[in-house]
């Protein structure tokens, strides 16, 4: 154990979501008493909902849960364990006490509905993953849909209707290949979020969120150098003395932890979501999670750059009837000087000043003609398009950052979930825990601190800086007029709009 730190030692953790939760949640669970959790938005009356004004990537609908990694069988292994957590919490839920069991009870956290991947080339990654599951004795719950044998074998397990779903797109761009993997699925991140608070408060852990009082402002130093660390302030004024401070802020962590500089990016994601309208119980039927899978278009990381590419599209959130698509493609960035002289990317939210949350003009068109070929029953229905600029945190590596911060004393960081941390939450904390106590493994090697000079390639464009094309002030942004759908007769033009995507393919 590090000797400056004990179960009764004062610690600080700045960032209430997937990272401080998960944290808070472990150190907690193994002995450590006096954990006090600071977040600038108020969880408590937002519901870690970007619904209700929440504005941080861990405050979503909804998330997938998915254990496939190509060759990456550490974080196969890893989402496993968070599986089986997901379900006991499901488990846990049912036997709350009423007046919290009114936020959860017959809402599942993690709804295995499967997901249905999809590209007219089978990757590299594909075929690992594949190889993987069959491995570890999954590959009974994956679904080729197009071999007759899996087809039939999805039938029987009651995977039919969400096949089809493959087998449908397939008659509109028939090189099309396609698995279902139902070991996959959608967690409420919402509820999610809020299970995993309640469980801290429960543990004693204590939350100071929203304003002034729950903003992060400044450290307190023990020393002239400010290389030790001796607690926060906030931006009321008030000061917090620590013996270890947590860092967890996501997209804003560079601009907290200035060291990260190079190796962690904030990074704008393109969300979209609409609801299905309430009178059409045919629809909301047909996209609920029992029916419908989780889609992934063109989802590789080559692949996801190409007109149309990197679509993701979740069932329907019970009971908001909300569905949301994802386009994964460029990964916009807001470049800004710093005072001291380096350039960091800030997020730009619906609770900046001014508010953003149009995405570019080729974003929004592409989403559009998306749902148009492959859902055109949907936009047939009048749905309304809202979009969301929803930040995530890349790591050069796309690797998890839990380390020590190098030359600053009291001081640790956790970051960089690089889109696929979320479903991380029950276990990410064992790391900051095992870090804390002198435990090397696996993980913590594979999650320690790095430099990106030890990294010949940057294959999330971290070192662009300014220079950057990604730059969200050098785009074409769009209107509410760009979120709307032309009237047109869908009969008539699914056949131009199959000709057109095949041919860029």
């Amino acid at each position: 154990m590090n000797k400056t730190i004990t179960r009764d030692s004062q610690i600080v953790i700045v960032g209430a979501g997937v990272f401080g939760l998960s944290n808070a949640l472990h150190l907690a669970q193994n002995g450590y008493k006096n954990i006090t959790v600071f977040d600038r938005l108020d969880f408590t009356n937002n519901h870690y909902t970007f619904l209700e004004g929440a504005d941080t990537a861990s405050a979503d609908l909804n998330k997938i849960f998915r254990a496939r990694y190509e060759n990456e069988k550490h974080y196969q292994d890893l989402a496993f364990e968070a599986f089986e957590i997901w379900q006991k919490w499901d488990r846990e839920i049912e036997l709350l006490p009423e007046h919290e069991a009114k936020k959860y009870t017959g809402l599942k956290l993690l709804d295995l509905c499967g997901m249905l991947t999809m590209d007219d080339i089978l990757s590299k990654g594909s075929k690992e993953s594949r190889e993987n599951f069959e491995k570890e004795g999954f590959a009974p719950l994956v679904y080729d849909i197009n071999n007759p044998k899996d087809v039939k074998r999805a039938n029987v397990a009651g995977f039919g209707n969400k096949v089809k779903y493959g087998q449908d797109m397939k008659k509109k761009i028939p090189q099309i290949e396609g698995v279902l993997d139902t070991t996959s699925g959608m967690l409420y991140a919402s509820r999610a979020c809020q299970y995993a608070k309640y469980l801290c408060e429960q543990l004693g852990v204590r939350f100071v969120l929203g304003g002034d009082k729950g903003s992060f402002q400044d450290y307190i130093y023990k020393d002239q150098e400010q290389k030790q660390v001796g607690g926060i302030i906030t931006k009321d004024g008030r000061r917090y003395l620590a013996d270890l401070v947590v860092v967890n802020c996501g997209p804003w962590s560079t601009s907290i932890v200035p060291e990260l500089d190079g190796i962690n990016e904030a990074t704008g994601g393109n969300i979209f979501i609409f609801k299905v309208p309430e009178h059409r119980k045919d629809l909301r039927v047909k996209y609920s999670a029992k029916n419908f899978p989780l889609i992934g278009w063109k989802t590789g990381h080559a692949r996801e750059k190409e007109h149309m590419g990197g679509m993701m599209m979740f069932p329907m959130a019970e009971p908001e009837g909300y569905m949301k698509i994802i386009v994964r493609q460029t990964k916009y960035t807001n470049p800004i000087k710093t005072k001291d002289g380096k350039i960091i990317s800030i997020p730009k939210t619906s609770n900046s000043s001014p508010p953003h949350n149009y995405l570019t003009k080729s974003i929004v068109s592409q989403a559009k003609e998306w749902l148009e070929l492959f859902f055109p029953d949907l936009v047939e229905a009048g749905i309304h398009l809202e979009s969301k600029a929803l930040w995530y945190t890349d790591t050069i590596n796309n690797d998890y950052i839990y380390d020590f911060v190098p030359g600053k004393e009291g001081l640790f960081v956790a970051c960089g979930g690089s889109g696929h941390a979320f479903k991380m939450l029950p276990v990410l904390g064992q790391f900051l825990v095992d870090k804390i106590e002198g435990r090397e493994n696996l993980y913590t090697q594979i999650f320690k601190w790095r430099y990106p000079k030890d990294f010949d390639k940057d294959v999330n464009g971290l070192k662009e800086k300014l220079d950057s094309k990604r730059r969200y002030d050098l785009q074409e942004l769009s209107g509410p007029e760009d979120l709307k759908f032309q009237k047109k007769s869908f009969s008539s033009e699914i056949g131009l709009s199959n000709l057109q995507i095949t041919s860029k393919l």
